[in-house]
């Protein structure tokens, strides 16, 4: 099946620990990456030395997503890292609605601080008929024009769950109102390097 929002990963134990050592190394770092991001959130840091066996990974997990939604074959193409940051999201903040740069992109969810339940139950959201307290949600147009959404019910379960889809689908992050501890999330983008003699058009035209 071709043209799926997105694919979805659990992270291997040893890369989910490479990625946790790597965001103790920005923490010192501190390269904020704020005035390149669409994020209403304070603390957004760029991740400048990126652990190898992670970029690997990453490359070859999203290969694999443009591959299946591009009709390439894994001769004609390879994935290479563009950039990459870690957003430490407090409760009330928030990301608007926005897309990516380059081809290929990625969140993976490093810590989820709140109960989702409860999230959802406040008084604010729990009659409503669109309940979205801290849902992550892409949106799209369909045959018809009709523009819909696909709400992602982040929880705790989805700590080292990693996610790849077309770096121009758009997406927004709801606020979460119930834990004062961050909202840990990584997120980065792909570029396809096409390789000599074989880049099909209409890989280009799709991607």
């Amino acid at each position: 099946m071709k043209n799926t929002l997105y694919h979805k990963h659990k992270l291997p134990n040893d890369i989910f620990n490479f990625l946790k050592e790597d965001l103790k190394l920005e923490e010192n770092n501190k390269v904020n990456y704020n005035v390149t991001l669409a994020g209403n959130i304070e603390k957004e840091l760029s991740i400048v030395n990126l652990n190898k066996n992670v970029e690997k990974y990453l490359c070859e997990k999203a290969k694999e997503f443009f591959i299946h939604e591009s009709y390439s074959n894994e001769e004609e193409i390879d994935l290479v890292l563009q950039d990459s940051w870690v957003n430490y999201q407090k409760k009330y903040e928030f990301n608007p609605i926005h897309d990516h740069g380059g081809n290929v992109s990625f969140v993976c969810w490093i810590q989820i601080p709140y109960n989702l339940e409860e999230e959802l139950n406040l008084n604010n959201c729990k009659n409503s008929r669109a309940s979205c307290n801290s849902l992550f949600s892409f949106l799209y147009t369909n045959h018809f024009g009709q523009i819909l959404t696909d709400l992602l019910m982040i929880d705790k379960d989805w700590e080292g769950t990693i996610i790849f889809f077309n770096s121009k689908l758009k997406h927004t992050v709801y606020p979460f109102f119930t834990s004062d501890e961050y909202r840990i999330s990584v997120s980065g983008n792909l570029n396809v390097k096409y390789n000599a003699n074989k880049s099909p058009e209409y890989t280009k035209i799709l991607f």
